[in-house]
Parts: C-alpha cells; sequence; structure tokens
C-alpha cells in the first residue's frame, strides 16, 4: 500500500521489514506508508523521471557573428579614403542569420540586408532602394541570398536577381577569428574583400 498525505519534500525511505534507510535523496512528502509495491512504485518513478529529456546543450553562435570593418589595405582596394563598409551579423534564437552590409561615404550610406537559415535555400534580400520602391510602389524584392555552411570557418554564398545567380562565393573565418575574407568564385585575387572584426 502507498499512501501520500501532503505535497513533495525531500525524505527518506524506510524499508518496513527492518526500520532501517532504504534509500535516499527521493521526492516524496513528509509522511507516508510505504508497503513493497509502494517502494517498487517510488524506484519506477526514480527511473522515469531520469529517462526524461534534458534539455539540450546551446549550440555556440557560428565564428561570423559579430561585426566586421573593411580593411582596404589588407584587401589591396583603391577605394576613397572616406569609403565605409562594415558587415554585421546575429543570430536570432530561431535560429536565422541576420546578415548587414552598410556603405557609404559622405556622399550617402546604403545597406543590404538579408534574414536567413544557412539551408541552401533562397531567402528575400533588401536594399534601402528595394525597400523604398516596395512601400512607394509595391514592388516585390527581385533578390535573394542564400549559404551552407561547410565547416565553422567558411560558409558558401549565392546571391541571385529574379532566380538567376549573379553572384557566388565564399566567406571565411580565420582560426583565430579575427579576420573575416569574402570571396567571388571566377573573380581576380583583386577582388577579394578582408575585414577586421571590431
Amino acid at each position: 500500500m502507498f499512501v501520500a498525505r501532503e505535497l513533495l519534500t525531500i525524505c527518506v525511505l524506510i524499508d518496513q521489514t527492518s526500520n532501517a534507510p532504504f534509500a535516499h535523496g527521493v521526492v516524496m512528502n513528509q509522511r507516508h506508508t510505504f508497503g513493497r509495491s509502494g517502494l517498487a512504485v517510488a524506484i519506477i518513478l526514480l527511473q522515469v523521471s531520469s529517462a526524461w529529456p534534458q534539455e539540450p546543450a546551446l549550440k555556440p553562435a557560428p565564428l561570423i557573428v559579430g561585426t566586421w570593418k573593411l580593411n582596404p589595405e589588407k584587401s589591396h582596394l583603391r577605394l576613397p579614403p572616406d569609403h565605409v563598409e562594415i558587415r554585421q551579423y546575429r543570430l536570432r534564437a530561431d535560429g536565422f542569420l541576420v546578415g548587414l552590409l552598410i556603405t557609404g561615404s559622405t556622399e550617402g550610406y546604403h545597406y543590404l540586408q538579408f534574414v536567413a537559415r544557412s539551408d541552401g535555400r533562397d531567402y528575400p534580400e533588401y536594399s534601402d532602394q528595394i525597400v523604398g520602391d516596395m512601400v512607394a510602389a509595391g514592388t516585390p524584392t527581385r533578390r535573394t541570398y542564400a549559404e551552407t555552411v561547410i565547416d565553422d570557418y567558411v560558409t558558401d554564398w549565392t546571391d541571385k536577381v529574379d532566380g538567376k545567380v549573379t553572384a557566388q562565393g565564399k566567406k571565411t573565418v580565420s582560426m583565430d577569428g579575427r579576420t573575416l575574407t569574402i570571396t567571388v568564385d571566377g573573380a581576380p585575387a583583386s577582388q577579394v574583400r578582408i575585414y577586421d572584426r571590431q
């Protein structure tokens, strides 16, 4: 027989035949009467509770997450002295990666943004011009972005307009996590862009 009088507190199960402690740390309440069947139920409860699923370990954020600033000298690019190019990546709680590219100079600034999973599928991409056209005239974006993670350091990316590939390449984070290199497949080395983590 198994009689529970109140709700849960920690107590010690007693084997009624010997009045000696039989098991410790079982979650029960203040007063219980245990027979052998009650003891069996308590042990089964312990086994079932240990089989309950545990919270999954949090997966670390991708190495690309953070803010990156273009280094024109390392990239061997000839740009106006007031040129600014910043990339920012952050991971949403739902697993979507938000990528933001800001470029510009004292003449004006522009942005390009995507929100995508790293699953190789196409996701809409927006710029300040596209959003302006969408709000003013209801024109949807023609651009998409897709990426596939190769390993912890390398990601394949693809840009499309109207479903046709306009550029593709790789984003590579250095082993020390301080440098991001973006290459375009088939482009000369002079078009490699190297960013420093901020």
